[in-house]
């Protein structure tokens, strides 16, 4: 069932170029893919625009939130240059009682999109978005933080969303629009924090090339402990493409990793959380494309350097 509310909605301009300073109460009507209900407390989607990180939309299906959307529709014309988006619920105490936005688009009327990642972590986080007018945008989740909680047990929920807008006029160049609009990236930065180690990340690259070419140094890759319980999965792994006749064909595989995302959820000594997101590039055969992923390592440093010691929704 899909929930709505309308209501007046301080906007905000926030760059140089523009008029510093200044909003607008716009009427913004507000839709959602679904809605939870719960006695005595409220979570519909008028909690998304109400100033107050505290309160929450949360989705009322039975959803793990992927599919899961927010739809805004304003009386205007609006050119919305970034979003703010607080993930979760951000009300005390209830951040890990729901699940969060891993990642998502945001859709706008003439077919275009704009992808977004966000971080396990409360507190704004900005998207910037092309300049162009609109007169609604539509936010789809595609991934959540995290995986593999019974459905029962947690909803997806969002805090707040904040549209920054540009104000035309005379000063505004276009020029200035289209660097701003070139200068939004299809990934976030390569480090979304800046803090994971480098052999890391160089670790978890070699990982995404040796896995997708079969590669019979992949076992190294893991923490010596773990090692035999790994190279038996990926064994059996290669077995299947023996019997469907694609070995070779994957042995000679050129994979570029350089599209992959890193940040850090955990670090402490000799133990590390890392994210990996993004895309990798593999070339076999007729395959010539992007392949999309977003996982979840831990790894531990030993006498040989970093090694991976646990994956993604494998124990």
């Amino acid at each position: 069932m899909k929930s709505a509310m309308r209501y007046a909605l301080l906007l905000f301009a926030c760059l140089a170029w523009l008029m510093p300073g200044t909003a607008l109460a716009l009427e913004v009507d507000v839709k959602v893919s679904s809605q939870k209900v719960d006695f005595g407390l409220e979570y519909g989607p008028e909690a998304l625009l109400d100033g107050d990180p505290s309160t929450a939309w949360a989705v009322g299906k039975a959803s793990a939130g992927p599919g899961e959307w927010m739809e805004f529709s304003f009386a205007l014309p609006v050119r919305v240059v970034q979003l703010g988006i607080y993930n979760g619920h951000q009300g005390e105490g209830m951040f890990e009682k729901f699940r969060r936005i891993r990642s998502g688009r945001i859709l706008y009327p003439d077919g275009t999109e704009t992808r977004f990642w966000l971080r396990d972590e409360p507190g704004e986080q900005i998207i910037s978005c092309p300049i162009k007018p609109v007169k609604s945008i539509k936010i789809v989740v595609d991934e959540v933080f995290p995986r593999g909680v019974p459905l029962a047990r947690m909803k997806l929920a969002v805090s707040e969303v904040k549209f920054y807008l540009t104000l035309m006029n005379r000063q505004t160049s276009g020029a200035a629009i289209d660097a701003h609009n070139a200068s939004i990236p299809g990934l976030p930065p390569a480090d979304l924090g800046g803090k994971v180690p480098e052999e890391i990340k160089d670790l978890l690259r070699t990982f995404y090339v040796r896995q997708t070419s079969l590669d019979d140094d992949y076992y190294l890759l893991f923490a010596p402990h773990v090692r035999d319980k790994f190279d038996f999965q990926f064994e059996y792994f290669k077995e299947i493409f023996r019997q469907r006749g694609t070995f070779r064909k994957l042995r000679s595989a050129k994979v570029d990793p350089s599209g992959l995302r890193f940040d850090l959820v955990y670090l402490n000594k000799d133990l590390a959380e890392v994210r990996v997101f993004g895309s990798y590039h593999v070339q076999v055969a007729d395959l010539d494309k992007d392949l999309e992923d977003d996982s979840v390592f831990v790894l531990m440093k030993g006498v040989d350097g970093w090694r991976i010691l646990e994956l993604d929704d494998q124990e």
